[in-house]
């Protein structure tokens, strides 16, 4: 093993001591919210859960990078109110609230507080509402049944919470990332994502429970079935449900072994998909069949084109292009005008020409990388982006003309661009 394998060995290493210490068995005698009709207290140490949650999540907001779509965490607020148990509402439990993390790894968690978060990676491989709800109607069981509390009540698991500080500290979460991309493994160092680096270097303990090793398995079987509660008597079809896990399962196979840590083992998502089909057709057999179930809807399909598009942008930085491309062929496909996502096609193509080495093959993806700046820049004569992109590319060709024309318009179109004294030294070189 090399040095520079050993940070990597030690992340590796310590997600999976942390998943077996997740396996404790959780304390039972904390009944969910609105049980028996009853109002919700929350207890001292459940307060005292609540007040650690807070600092974490300012510490992880702190380093992580929330996506910033007002109307899409109104849209998921509107299904987690849709979804939300009557006898929590009238328990008066904590609400819900929900954000939206630029990460494309597969993920979703919440804190006990009722903060929930989803990744733009997990989003961008969803098909339909119904499938985003039964990712949402898990998480917000893990709140309604108080399983963090639960967990820590736990001896063994209380003596884990105390270690896991001291053991993530001990890590080196950075330079396991840092590692990988110096070696020119950008998948690696993505995978490793930005998100995971904030919860494992900062030590951050609920969070950690929460978005990675999760609350073992009895836990998350039960969130597996409160979510499927939700989503019966919010009217969806139930259907759905265990096509997400097989979504996951599938999409596990084309990202990496340690991406599978941070949203269930290959094995366990199995696990998730025979036992939700042997509710669906047991306790669920009669909701599965009434009439009128909605799977999906025109705002869905309205807020996650943004969401593919921009997730789609991080997998092109990741170097992990079949993903990116097939997201972006679904944007285009439903608004082939976009200016963006056509200007993020144009990477894509350009950084697999930098990577290929065959000549033919180079200039074909060059082509295609000018034709959709090109296309771009005419879609959106106002948008600066793709001008600077034809400039660069008309340097690299040796088109002094061109680039220096791309390079002049550019700056006309954004002149407070933060790369304005670089693009105006290649206008200088240009011009010798």
């Amino acid at each position: 093993m090399t040095a520079s394998q050993r940070p990597l060995y030690r992340l590796v290493g310590w997600v999976l001591v942390v998943s077996l210490l997740a396996t404790a068995c959780a304390t039972r005698n904390v009944p969910p919210m609105g049980a028996g009709g009853q109002p919700f207290r929350p207890e001292a140490d459940e307060r005292a859960l609540w007040a650690k949650a807070e600092k974490e999540e300012q510490a992880l907001l702190g380093k992580a990078r929330v996506y910033q779509d007002p109307l899409l965490e109104e849209y998921l607020a509107k299904l987690g109110d849709r979804l939300t148990p009557a006898s929590v509402r009238a328990a008066g439990g904590p609400g819900f609230r929900f954000r939206v993390i630029s990460d494309p790894t597969l993920n979703a968690f919440a804190m006990p507080n009722g903060r929930i978060y989803v990744h733009t990676g997990l989003l961008a491989q969803l098909e339909n509402e119904a499938q985003l709800a039964t990712i949402l109607g898990h998480e917000m069981s893990h709140v309604t049944n108080r399983d963090a509390l639960r967990f820590q009540r736990d001896a063994q698991t209380k003596q884990a919470l105390y270690s896991l500080a001291a053991i993530g500290l001990s890590i080196g979460v950075a330079a396991a990332a840092g590692s990988r991309a110096q070696s020119g493994d950008a998948v690696g160092a993505a995978v490793i994502s930005q998100t995971a680096n904030a919860v494992l270097g900062l030590g951050l303990q609920l969070a950690a429970i929460a978005a990675i090793t999760g609350y073992g398995r009895e836990l998350e079987r039960e969130a597996d079935g409160g979510g499927l509660d939700m989503l019966v008597n919010a009217g969806y079809d139930p259907r759905e449900a265990p096509k997400v896990f097989e979504l996951l399962r599938k999409e596990s196979g084309d990202r990496g072994a340690i991406e599978t840590f941070f949203f269930g083992t290959h094995p366990r998502l199995q696990e998730r998909i025979e036992s939700t089909r042997q509710l669906l057709a047991t306790r669920y057999a009669s909701a599965v069949a009434a009439p009128g179930l909605s799977s999906d809807s025109e705002e869905f399909r309205l807020r996650m084109r943004t969401v593919v598009r921009d997730n789609a942008a991080l997998d092109i930085k990741a170097g992990r292009f079949e993903l990116a491309e097939r997201q972006l062929e679904r944007v285009l496909a439903l608004t082939p005008r976009d200016p963006i996502a056509t200007l993020y096609s144009g990477d894509l193509y350009r950084l697999r020409a930098q990577r290929t080495k065959g000549v033919a093959e180079k200039d074909e993806l060059m082509r295609k990388a000018l034709e959709r700046y090109e296309r771009a820049a005419t879609l959106d004569p106002l948008y600066a982006d793709p001008v600077r992109q034809l400039g660069l590319l008309y340097y690299q060709r040796k088109e002094p003309g061109r680039a220096k024309a791309a390079f002049e318009k550019y700056l006309a179109l954004k002149p407070d661009a933060g790369d304005t004294r670089r693009i105006r030294e290649y206008i200088l070189e240009l011009d010798r």
